[in-house]
C-alpha cells in the first residue's frame, strides 16, 4: 500500500474527514470542486473521444479509478498510459450508469463511491 501523507489540500482534507474530524459532506463539496487526476488507454482528443478510463472490478461492479495527486499512481502508468486532469464534479458526470468510483486505489488514502453514490453525489452538488 503506498503510504504518503496528504500531498494536497484536498488530500488533507480526506485524511481529517477519514479520521472523523470534519463531516463527509463538508469534505464532497470541496471534492467536488478539485482537480483530479484520471489515466486513460489511449490519447483524449479534444472533443473527448478515445477516454478509455482505467477501471477496477468492485465485486462484478465497475468503478473509474481516480487519483487526487500524480504522486497517487502508483504502478497503473503500465495499464494505462496517458493522464487526464478534470475537475471531479465533470468526471462524475461522464461516469456511465452503473459505474462506481475509486478513489486512490492502492492507497490508505482513498474511498469508493457506489453508483447510486454517483447519483446522489450528482443530485446534491449540480
Amino acid at each position: 500500500m503506498n503510504e504518503l501523507p496528504p500531498q494536497t489540500p484536498i488530500e488533507t482534507l480526506l485524511r481529517t474527514a477519514m479520521d472523523g474530524k470534519l463531516p463527509i459532506k463538508a469534505f464532497m463539496q470541496a471534492f467536488v470542486a478539485s482537480e483530479v487526476v484520471l489515466l486513460t488507454g489511449s490519447l483524449v482528443t479534444p472533443d473527448g473521444s478515445g477516454f478509455d478510463p482505467l477501471l477496477f472490478d468492485k465485486q462484478g461492479v465497475l468503478h473509474v479509478a481516480v487519483f487526487t495527486d500524480m504522486a497517487r499512481v502508483g504502478y497503473f502508468p503500465q495499464q494505462a498510459p496517458h493522464t487526464l486532469r478534470m475537475l471531479m464534479l465533470e468526471v462524475l458526470r461522464r461516469v456511465p450508469g452503473g459505474y462506481g468510483v475509486v478513489i486512490n486505489p492502492g492507497t490508505t488514502l482513498g474511498f469508493e463511491i457506489a453508483p447510486a453514490g454517483v447519483l446522489e453525489i450528482l443530485k446534491d452538488f449540480s
